[in-house]
C-alpha cells in the first residue's frame, strides 16, 4: 500500500479484533471504499482475523456498496462491528436493517431473524419491519416468519 493511502488509514489490531478507520473523511467515495476493501481483505484473508470493526466516528455518508461488502464477509463467518456511527449513518436503510446495538456506540451485523430463509422471504421481512404503518406513523413492527426456513 502506498504511503499516501497509509496516512489516511487508522488501523488498530490486537490479534483477535482489527479496527479500521479513515481519518476525518466525512463522505466516503469509491476510492475510500476501495482502500477499505483492500485493507479489510488483507486482514481477513492473509492475517486471518475473524472479527473486524470499522470506526465511523467522522463519517456522515457511506456508499451502499460498503454494507454489501461487509455482508459478504459476514456470510463467510466474519464478525462485523461498526463503531461510533453518526446519526445520519444510523438512519441508512442497510444500517437499520442489519446492525444491532450491543453496547454504547458498538453495532454488530446480525441477520439471524432471517438467516436461513429465501431472499424473497428476507426482503418481505425487512419490508414489513421497516414500513409498518399505524395511524399514519411509520414504526418498527414485530414481523414473524414461518417457523421453518425455505427448503426445510
Amino acid at each position: 500500500m502506498n504511503r499516501k493511502k497509509q496516512q489516511r488509514l487508522n488501523l488498530i489490531a490486537d490479534g483477535q479484533l482489527a479496527i479500521v478507520g479513515l481519518d476525518n473523511i466525512e463522505i466516503w467515495d469509491g476510492a475510500d471504499l476501495a482502500l477499505l476493501r483492500e485493507v479489510l481483505t488483507d486482514l481477513i484473508e492473509r492475517e486471518e482475523y475473524g472479527s473486524i470493526a470499522v470506526n465511523l466516528q467522522s463519517v456522515k455518508y457511506i456508499p451502499s456498496g460498503f454494507f454489501g461488502m461487509l455482508y459478504e464477509w459476514y456470510e463467510n463467518g466474519i464478525n462485523i462491528q461498526l463503531l461510533s456511527p453518526q446519526p445520519n449513518v444510523e438512519q441508512m436503510l442497510w444500517f437499520r436493517m442489519f446492525f444491532k446495538l450491543q453496547e454504547a456506540g458498538t453495532f454488530f451485523l446480525n441477520d439471524e431473524a432471517v438467516r436461513h430463509h429465501t431472499p424473497g422471504q428476507q426482503v418481505e421481512y425487512h419490508k414489513q419491519k421497516f414500513t409498518s404503518n399505524i395511524g399514519g406513523e411509520t414504526i418498527l413492527g414485530d414481523v414473524q416468519l414461518d417457523a421453518q426456513p425455505a427448503g426445510s
